[in-house]
């Protein structure tokens, strides 16, 4: 059962490039109602799906990558395919949008 794992700014480069498959990062933070609601969408997903990978950055700690992302509002999903990124969301999301991201 795979699950959704800290990201920090120091590794989130070689991450994104060094996983040929599919990620979703997910910008929060603990205060976040619905950043805590997308959450456990996320979770469940990470339960489901082994091609997916998911990853959180709190943007409390990383406040750079969210600037470099231009991360205005939260809950923010970015999904990369293949090391590109295809999409960004905000907001709350349902867990079959999400997974169609990658269709």
């Amino acid at each position: 059962m795979a699950k959704v794992l800290p990201l920090s700014e120091d590794a989130f480069e070689s991450t994104i490039r060094e996983n040929a498959g599919k990620i979703i990062v997910d910008f929060w933070a603990p205060w976040c109602g619905p950043c805590r609601s997308l959450g456990k969408v996320l979770d469940a997903i990470a339960a489901e799906r082994d091609d997916i990978s998911i990853y959180k950055i709190n943007v409390d700690k990383c406040s750079f990558l969210a600037e470099q992302y231009d991360i205005s509002s939260i809950p923010a999903l970015l999904f990369f395919d293949k090391g590109k990124m295809i999409d960004l969301t905000v907001g709350m999301m349902m867990k079959q949008d999400i997974v169609a991201k990658f269709h």
